[in-house]
C-alpha cells in the first residue's frame, strides 16, 4: 500500500504540487494507493479532475486509487459531481486496508498445465 496524505485545501495557489505528488504516487510499484484528505475541506474544478485522472491512469496500470478520511463539505463536493462512482470512499485506513485485502491482494488460482 502507499499513502498520500494531502493536509491542506487544494487551489490554484497549490495545484501544480497537487499534480506531481498525484503523478508521483501513480509511480509506485504498489498496486493499492490511498489519497488521504484528512485535513482537505475545499478542493477546486482541477483537483477533481487530476484525482479523476488518475483513477482512469491507475485502472490501466492495473492500480487502483482510494481516497480516505474525506471531510463532510468534501463528501457534499463528491455527491454533486457523482465522484462516488468513480472512486471508492472510505472513512478510515483500516476500512481501506480491509477492501485491498478483500478485493486487490487476493492470491490468483491459476491453473498449472502438466507437460
Amino acid at each position: 500500500m502507499q499513502t498520500l496524505v494531502w493536509d491542506e485545501n487544494i487551489s490554484l495557489k497549490n495545484i501544480d504540487k497537487f499534480k506531481r505528488c498525484i503523478d508521483q504516487i501513480l509511480l509506485s510499484k504498489k498496486t493499492g494507493l490511498i489519497l488521504d484528505l484528512e485535513k482537505v475541506a475545499y478542493m477546486n474544478e482541477l483537483a477533481l479532475g487530476i484525482i479523476a485522472n488518475a483513477v482512469k491512469e491507475a485502472m490501466k496500470m492495473k492500480k487502483e486509487i482510494v481516497i480516505i478520511n474525506n471531510q463532510k463539505t468534501l463528501k457534499t463536493i463528491f455527491e454533486i459531481v457523482s465522484f462516488y462512482s468513480l472512486v471508492k470512499v472510505f472513512s478510515n485506513r483500516q476500512q481501506a486496508l480491509h477492501y485491498f485485502q478483500k478485493n486487490i491482494f487476493r492470491p490468483s488460482k491459476k491453473k498449472v498445465a502438466n507437460g
